[in-house]
């Protein structure tokens, strides 16, 4: 492990504060699942007491990344990065998973094969494959919580986003030039929400241009597969450095905390200058172009709101979708909910590799939902709008999950 990380485990004074915070230990009751079990395992490990195995890969594994210890932890442990490190270690000395060792090697680092696995999908649910499968109870056979897993996907186009628009959307006299960094979500999967960024930024004489790119890395680097991570961050940096921009904004949450931290995964000046460029969408219409609404009917429909993990830490994260929202009134009326900043579970691909403890986790922020009295859960990252739709459903709910940036998009004719 590299010397830095070694300081911060030391600035652990074991006072178990953190197990208050962990929606992990919430659930489960285990010291192993919290910062303060998984440090002292570290330092074991560190000091050859104990040896990677299957017990310890699980464990490790076991965690959302969510970084509530560390905000709250008096002595400001870094502990996501801890766990990713230790993550790192662990793949060095076991290798991945076989699973997802194909997908980081042989379809984040290849954009065409990624957009081959969107078509079969869109395929899947709309030949009636899908229809057929769960009808039959033909994957309830399958190991794994299938069945369960794979309602959590939402309608998929079949049409990757960024080969429906245009390259640059030409407008007269642009007051700002931007580049849109979509994230594979959005081009894959929900295109109704980039075709809702596009709409909002063009509506406020604002240029976009939607470069060549690649997947953010995050799921390569979460898993400690560093090498991927810094390939695609590479690529992604490329193709963003030469653009005569103002600003590169994002829909995506976890996209965005990503690109701020390549900086530091590259050591480049480029990855420097990009991440001060770089920026939320919410961020973006209120403290840049300070938006301006006048929604053209009256529909009051209460709204919440999520925070996404990786997004309530960053400048303005917390405040501007609220901000964003209440500029909807009267179409939108927001409501704040208990628990709006707690870990909706989802956590990039822990829902699947945990589907269970993930459903645990969501069913607080879900029954927060149902007592705001909402219609209409609004967030800033796809992944946990995916996370939270399957929730509600699972519950029996008819609230929906939506991006902020679709309501907003809504509010102009």
């Amino acid at each position: 492990m590299e010397y830095k990380y070694q300081d911060i485990l030391k600035k652990c004074s074991r006072c178990g504060g953190c197990q208050a915070h962990c929606p992990l230990f919430a659930e489960t009751g285990r010291e192993p699942y919290v910062a303060r079990g998984k440090i002292e395992l570290i330092e074991n490990l560190q000091a050859s007491n104990i040896q990677w195995n299957d017990r310890l890969a699980e464990i490790f594994s076991t965690c959302l990344l969510c970084g509530s210890c560390s905000e709250n932890c008096p002595n400001e442990v870094e502990v996501v990065k801890l766990v990713q490190m230790s993550r790192k270690d662990l793949m060095a000395a076991r290798g991945l998973p076989i699973i997802k060792k194909n997908i980081f090697q042989h379809l984040l680092k290849y954009d065409g094969r990624l957009k081959t696995v969107g078509k079969l999908l869109a395929f899947y649910q709309k030949s009636g494959v899908q229809k057929l499968a769960r009808g039959t109870g033909i994957l309830s056979l399958f190991p794994m919580q299938l069945a369960e897993k794979e309602r959590i996907l939402p309608r998929i186009s079949g049409k990757a986003f960024r080969d429906t628009y245009p390259d640059e959307t030409g407008l007269k006299s642009p007051r700002l030039k931007v580049a849109y960094f979509t994230g594979c979500v959005t081009n894959l999967v929900t295109p109704k929400v980039g075709a809702s960024v596009l709409k909002v930024i063009n509506s406020n004489n604002v240029e976009v241009i939607i470069p060549k790119q690649y997947c953010c890395g995050v799921p390569a680097l979460a898993s400690g597969e560093i090498g991927v991570g810094k390939f695609l961050a590479e690529e992604n940096i490329k193709y963003f450095k030469d653009l005569d921009v103002d600003y590169i904004i994002m829909d995506c949450a976890t996209c965005l905390s990503t690109w701020l931290e390549y900086p530091e995964l590259l050591k480049s000046q480029d990855a420097e200058h990009l991440a001060k460029k770089v920026m939320d969408i919410n961020r973006f219409l209120i403290e840049v172009i300070d938006i301006k609404l006048n929604p053209p009917q009256e529909l009051g429909i209460k709204v919440t709101y999520h925070d996404p993990c990786h997004l309530k830490r960053t400048p303005g994260g917390k405040s501007n979708p609220r901000e964003l929202l209440k500029h909807l009134n009267p179409n939108y009326q927001f409501v704040e909910m208990a628990l709006a900043d707690r870990c909706c579970g989802s956590a990039g691909s822990f829902n699947l590799t945990h589907y269970d403890l993930s459903q645990k986790v969501a069913k607080h922020k879900i029954e927060s939902i149902a007592k705001s009295k909402a219609e209409i859960v609004a967030s800033a990252c796809p992944s946990c709008i995916m996370q939270l739709n399957h929730s509600l459903q699972n519950s029996g709910s008819k609230v929906e999950a939506k991006h902020v940036i679709e309501l907003v998009a809504e509010c102009y004719k």
